[in-house]
C-alpha cells in the first residue's frame, strides 16, 4: 500500500498531510519547523504509515536541501511545477492543509506538472548567473540613481558622461560625500562581477557553450548563462517548446476559429529571456551578423524597437536548438547585400 503525501513548504514551517492510497483516508496533517530534525521528524511519522512513501513538494524556500534528506531515507519525491498546478493557485479555500492536500492528490492520480530537476553542478552554475544577474541591475540602478542625485544638485556641475574616468574625477573633487559613496558602491560592484565573471568563464570550454559563442552577440558570460538556464537542450522537442520555456512565445486566446494573439508570456526562465534580450541589443550590420540584423531591422520597420529585439531574441533561442541539435556552429544562410553610394 502507498502512502501519499504532500508537503507544503514554507520559510519557517511545513505542513504535511498524508493521504491513504484509496485518496480518500487521512491520515495524518502535521506541521513541523522547516528545520533538519523538522524533516526528519515528518519522515519518521510517515514511516509509521508504511515504507511505500510519495512525497509531492513544490521547489520553494528550502526544497534544496529538504529533497535530499527525503530521498535518502528511500522516499520517492516529485517535485511540483508552481505555474502548473493551477488547483493551487486558483483555490478559493487556500490554506497550508489544503495547499498539501491538494499536492498529495495530485501526485496520487499522476496527473501533477512537474518541474523539471538539474545535476548540484548545473544549480551551482545557476546561482552563479542569478548572482550576477542580480548585481548588473544593481549596479545599473545604482547609476541612476547618481544621476538623479548628481542633477538635483546641479547637472551642469559635471561634465560628460559620470562614468568616464573626467566624470568620476569630478565628482569626488566636487566635494559632495553622496556622490562620492556612490562610486565607491558601484566600484565595488563592478570588483564582485569581474569576480563572478571569471569564474563563469572557467565553463565556457564546454561543448555547448563553445558551440553558442559562434553565435553573434553571445560572448563568453551569455552562452553559459544560456547554457545554464536552458540545461539539456535534448528535453525540448522543437525550438518553439524553448521558446516557451523562456517565455518568448505570445499569449493566445483563441476560439471559435479565431485566433488572438497578444504579448509574449514571459512565464519560464526570466534569466534566459533577459540575456536573450540582451544579446539580442549588441547585434550590429556587421559582416558576421548582417542576417541577424537585416531580420531586426525588418521588423523594427512595421513593429518598433522593442518588438523587433524580442522578436531577435527568440530567433537567437531557435537558432542555437538547431545548432546544439546538429552539433553545428553558426552559420548566416545567406548574405545580405549592401547597398554602396
Amino acid at each position: 500500500m502507498k502512502t501519499y503525501i504532500g508537503i507544503d513548504l514554507h520559510k519557517r514551517t511545513q505542513t504535511w498531510v498524508a493521504l491513504a492510497e484509496n485518496g480518500k483516508d487521512t491520515l495524518f496533517k502535521r506541521e513541523f519547523p522547516v528545520t533538519p530534525a523538522g524533516v526528519e521528524a515528518g519522515i519518521k511519522l510517515s514511516k509509521s504509515c508504511g515504507d511505500n512513501i510519495v512525497v509531492a513538494i513544490e521547489p520553494t524556500c528550502g526544497w534544496l536541501w529538504v529533497v535530499p534528506l527525503l530521498r535518502e531515507c528511500g522516499i520517492e519525491v516529485h517535485i511540483s511545477n508552481p505555474r502548473k498546478v493551477k488547483a493551487i493557485a486558483d483555490s478559493l479555500q487556500k490554506t497550508d492543509e489544503n495547499d498539501a492536500t491538494t499536492l498529495a492528490q495530485l501526485v496520487r492520480t499522476g496527473i501533477m506538472h512537474e518541474s523539471r530537476e538539474v545535476t548540484p553542478e548545473m544549480q551551482a552554475l545557476r546561482a552563479l548567473i542569478r548572482e550576477r544577474v542580480f548585481l548588473v541591475r544593481l549596479r545599473a540602478s545604482m547609476k541612476c540613481r547618481l544621476e538623479s542625485v548628481v542633477t538635483r544638485n546641479g547637472r551642469h556641475r559635471i561634465l560628460g558622461s559620470l562614468s568616464s574616468k573626467k566624470g568620476k574625477t569630478a565628482l569626488i573633487e566636487s566635494g559632495e560625500a553622496e556622490w562620492k559613496r556612490s562610486l565607491e558602491v558601484i566600484a565595488d560592484m563592478g570588483k564582485y562581477i569581474t569576480q563572478l565573471d571569471k569564474e563563469i568563464a572557467t565553463y565556457s570550454k564546454q561543448p555547448i557553450p563553445t558551440l553558442l559563442m559562434t553565435i553573434p552577440g553571445v560572448g563568453i558570460v551569455t552562452a553559459v548563462s544560456m547554457w545554464a538556464e536552458v540545461g539539456d537542450y535534448a528535453r525540448f522537442a522543437s525550438p518553439e517548446k524553448l521558446c516557451a520555456f523562456a517565455g518568448l512565445v505570445p499569449t493566445e486566446r483563441s476560439s471559435g476559429g479565431v485566433q488572438k494573439l497578444g504579448r509574449i508570456t514571459k512565464a519560464g526562465s526570466t534569466i534566459l529571456r533577459y540575456i536573450l534580450v540582451e544579446a539580442a541589443m549588441r547585434i550590429r550590420d556587421a559582416d558576421g551578423s548582417a542576417t541577424l540584423y537585416q531580420f531586426y531591422k525588418t521588423i523594427r520597420t512595421t513593429r518598433g524597437a522593442m518588438r523587433a529585439r524580442v522578436a531577435l531574441a527568440r530567433k537567437i533561442l531557435t537558432i542555437s536548438w538547431y545548432m546544439v541539435k546538429k552539433n553545428e556552429p553558426y552559420q548566416q544562410r545567406f548574405t545580405v547585400e549592401k547597398k554602396t553610394a
